[in-house]
């Protein structure tokens, strides 16, 4: 026979599960119509689809939320009928608050990762960039994976004594492999830095400023940059140098170089013909691109003569030295050509005479 405190009890219940299921689904709607009027428009404006992919899983990941939260709202309503088991249900929701959490940051993760690697072009794009981001990924998986077994091992009190050695052990043998390994582990990290970051690839013609090293990038490692010089020589420098020195990039934005020499006139002709006379003798090189600025700057009076700065560019910056032979070659013929004087020192050399012993000057 059902009694009245039963009924009562029974009604209780019903009403709070009414409730419990109200609250679900007003929660969802609210979350979900939240996030089209305020978050969907801001994001549809974007050019990229990383802020679609995120929102997308953040409001999945709301919504699965509250139904675990409704669900064990509502278990908890029968709390009683449950037993010794009640407190198992709770480890049950936790498990699936962890599992929800720890998917939750994989896939922010996975999806950084994937956009990250699609913004390089695609002729940009080499195997190493691909080892370089999954591994990357993968290494924050297994910290993330770690520290969610450290909270999961928590929860269930399994912190005794054999776990707590372990840990210390390890935590003892990295200091001593971080120590052995650290140049190692400094060239590896600024190789991944420099693959992200990416001030220079493949191909590009760079110079270390300490090291006074110039030359083309042949292979960007894990632990070294290889280069070849002009000379022809293969240069391997670990990857922590390069990350603490200042690099210039001639191939960016473009390979057009700027040739530039200095001239040394002597006093007499007028300023504006002689520099006529070396911008003339530039732009009748073939080799000088025309559409870009050609100058002769007066650049200081010196106490052999006036010194002209004479600059040119060209389309690229492989041939440097040969260009700047050029360069000096046209602008000397073309100052000889027009009898414009070039200073020169007289150095005297003196001969002893073996018979008389008389020293005599000879010009040289």
């Amino acid at each position: 026979m059902i009694t009245t405190e039963t009924a009562l009890e029974t009604g209780n219940v019903a009403i709070r599960l009414v409730v419990i299921l109200i609250l679900m689904i007003v929660s969802i709607v609210v979350i979900r119509l939240g996030l089209k009027i305020l978050a969907w428009p801001r994001v549809r404006k974007t050019k990229t689809e990383l802020d679609d992919r995120i929102l997308n899983l953040f409001e999945s990941f709301l919504t699965i939320a509250i139904i675990l939260l409704g669900l064990q709202a509502i278990i908890r309503l029968f709390r009683s009928y449950f037993g010794t088991y009640a407190s198992f249900t709770d480890d049950v929701f936790f498990l699936f608050y962890w599992a929800l959490g720890v998917y939750f940051i994989f896939r922010i993760i996975s999806i950084v990762s994937n956009w990250y690697l699609s913004k390089i072009p695609l002729h940009e794009r080499g195997e190493i960039d691909k080892r370089v981001i999954y591994s990357v990924r993968n290494l924050l998986m297994l910290v993330v994976s770690i520290l969610a077994l450290l909270i999961l091992l928590d929860h269930f009190e399994i912190t005794g004594s054999a776990l707590t050695a372990m840990l210390a052990a390890l935590g003892i043998g990295g200091i001593i492999i971080g120590f052995a390994a650290q140049e190692t582990i400094s060239n590896i990290i600024t190789g991944i830095v420099l693959l992200i970051d990416r001030p220079f690839k493949i191909g590009d013609r760079i110079r270390i400023e300490e090291l006074d090293t110039w030359g083309d990038v042949l292979e960007l490692g894990w632990r070294s940059t290889r280069i070849l010089t002009r000379d022809n020589r293969l240069v391997v420098i670990p990857n922590s140098i390069i990350g603490a020195d200042m690099i210039t990039n001639y191939s960016i934005p473009e390979k057009e170089f700027r040739v530039e020499t200095h001239v040394i006139v002597s006093y007499g002709p007028d300023i504006e013909y002689v520099r006529k006379l070396i911008v003339d003798a530039m732009k009748n090189e073939d080799w000088i691109m025309q559409d870009k600025p050609v100058q002769a700057l007066l650049l200081e009076f010196t106490e052999s003569g006036v010194k002209f700065r004479a600059r040119c560019w060209i389309e690229d910056y492989v041939e440097t030295r040969l260009s700047e032979d050029k360069l000096n070659t046209a602008i000397y013929k073309t100052l000889i050509s027009k009898n414009i004087a070039m200073p020169s020192s007289d150095i005297v050399v003196y001969f002893a005479d073996p018979e008389g012993n008389r020293i005599m000057p000879q010009s040289k």
